[in-house]
């Protein structure tokens, strides 16, 4: 939902101008201008990767994240991803397994970076491929009950807490030992909890969630940081967030959604769909996947989709925009998520 804040440097090599930190005995790179976002230098990568650079290019930079396209002596291209909390994405591709995600792999942490390459997809995009409004909900239709139908992975086998050579004694002790044996196979089969930045898929937890981002709404617009929105928005806003209608559609099927889903991150490959940027998924009504998809093509999502799913889709545009200016940047002070609240409030109360 962010858009990149780019530099003149993002269509060069940033690596070859971003500054050299030794820490717990790794050169590592700092961004140039966001020092908390990290990666491997040229020979850590080369070593974990296990062939030379080619080269590297910063595509997309912002605050929370730094990606580089990496191309390998092997002839292998690559994502490399750096990522800060709030993210999720790494968790996400460690748990979950899909044939929506591509091939990638994990390369741990530099400080509170979560670092990971994701294998280069030479596939068409879904927004180029979609041109029609008609075209995109039948094809975002399909994506989105993918994705509502993944699951987490389940638990390896792993070594069996074993009783390592003595006599039980009783067999009462054996029956107890085989019981705990049948819970833990009963937990290795278990699916492991899928990561998810939000959840909005109850009464009760939308309402905690709408409680608490509309009070630091509240806060922004009283000490004077939101000035193109009064209070009687956010109080009618408010009410909105309470009625029936809403909490029907909270209820009705929430299930796991992207969060942020535009046509340039699904990839249309000749074996299904591939999706990027898992950041921020959310339990929440499926179809506010789709109204991400339509309102990104600026396409109107009213035709297909029921007003109060698009109006929420909106109060969680809105939700992750007064987050970013009361948690994650509050000494920010340009006009950025003013105006994504600004926009979210208008569609929210249309």
């Amino acid at each position: 939902m962010l858009p990149a804040i780019t530099r003149s440097s993002a269509s060069r090599g940033l690596h070859l101008r971003a500054g050299a930190r030794l820490r717990n005995n790794h050169t590592m790179l700092a961004h140039a201008a966001f020092a908390n976002l990290l990666m491997h230098s040229d020979d850590e990568l080369s070593a974990a990767l296990g062939s030379d650079i080619v080269e590297r290019k910063t595509i997309h930079e912002w605050p929370l994240s730094w990606v580089q396209r990496v191309v390998l002596d092997d002839g292998r291209m690559l994502i490399y991803k750096s990522q800060r909390p709030p993210s999720v994405e790494a968790q996400f591709y460690e748990r979950v397994a899909s044939t929506l995600l591509p091939c990638h792999r994990l390369l741990g942490t530099l400080g509170d970076c979560d670092i990971m390459t994701i294998d280069w997809i030479d596939a068409p995009l879904l927004s180029s491929v979609a041109r029609r409004d008609t075209d995109l909900v039948e094809h975002g239709r399909r994506v989105i009950a993918e994705i509502g139908a993944i699951r987490g992975k389940i638990n390896g086998d792993g070594d069996r807490d074993g009783g390592g050579g003595g006599e039980w004694g009783r067999d009462g002790g054996r029956e107890r030992d085989a019981g705990r044996d049948s819970d833990r196979d009963r937990e290795k089969q278990r699916p492991q909890p899928l990561p998810r930045d939000l959840d909005v898929g109850s009464i009760d937890a939308w309402s905690a969630n709408a409680q608490i981002a509309l009070e630091k709404l509240r806060a922004l617009v009283l000490n004077r940081r939101f000035t193109s929105i009064d209070l009687d928005a956010v109080d009618r806003v408010t009410t909105w967030s309470t009625t029936a209608s809403v909490f029907e559609a909270v209820t009705a099927g929430p299930r796991l959604t992207h969060g942020d889903l535009k046509g340039d991150q699904v990839f249309v490959t000749a074996d299904g769909y591939r999706v990027i940027d898992w950041q921020r998924p959310i339990i929440a009504p499926p179809e506010t996947d789709l109204v991400a998809l339509l309102v990104e093509q600026r396409m109107q999502p009213h035709r297909f989709i029921d007003a109060t799913i698009v109006r929420i889709f909106w109060f969680l545009r809105l939700c992750w925009a007064i987050r970013a200016q009361f948690d994650l940047f509050p000494d920010f002070n340009g006009p950025l998520f003013e105006g994504w609240s600004s926009k979210a409030i208008t569609h929210i109360l249309a």
